[in-house]
């Protein structure tokens, strides 16, 4: 299999990417500022051992898609590697959790993360993924 990069080409990335772009950066923005938040003022009580440790870990989560968004905005093929790879990730999890539980919200985003995954596999020509012989 041959995957040849981004390098070179002056291939345009589309609205509906920067659109998807756009979205995921606000909700890394909300999720970074709530870790931000809870990390700067912790509730009473609060503050040490495993609380410390989510309050990193959705800090880390929010500027890790911040960063992915941006690599979509641009058309980065490493961005649409990881996405592709988070996003079917996120579907099979969403998918078999909802199916699992019954919850129609969890499998609804699971739905919403198989979509968005085959929508930016169908647009990989974009970021000079280009599969050959």
């Amino acid at each position: 299999m041959n995957v040849q990069s981004r390098a070179g080409s002056s291939a345009e990335v589309s609205t509906g990417i920067k659109l998807l772009a756009g979205v995921m950066g606000l909700c890394a923005c909300a999720l970074a500022g709530f870790g931000f938040v809870a990390a700067i003022v912790p509730a009473p009580g609060e503050g040490t051992g495993p609380t410390l440790f989510v309050t990193a870990l959705v800090l880390g989560m929010g500027v890790g898609m911040l960063v992915l968004a941006a690599g979509l905005w641009l058309g980065t093929s490493w961005a649409w590697t990881c996405g592709c790879i988070l996003y079917a990730g996120s579907a099979f999890g969403g998918l078999s959790t909802g199916i699992r539980s019954a919850g129609l919200p969890v499998l609804a985003g699971g739905i919403v993360s198989g979509l968005i995954a085959a929508y930016l596999y169908r647009e990989r020509e974009q970021f000079g993924i280009e599969f050959g012989q």
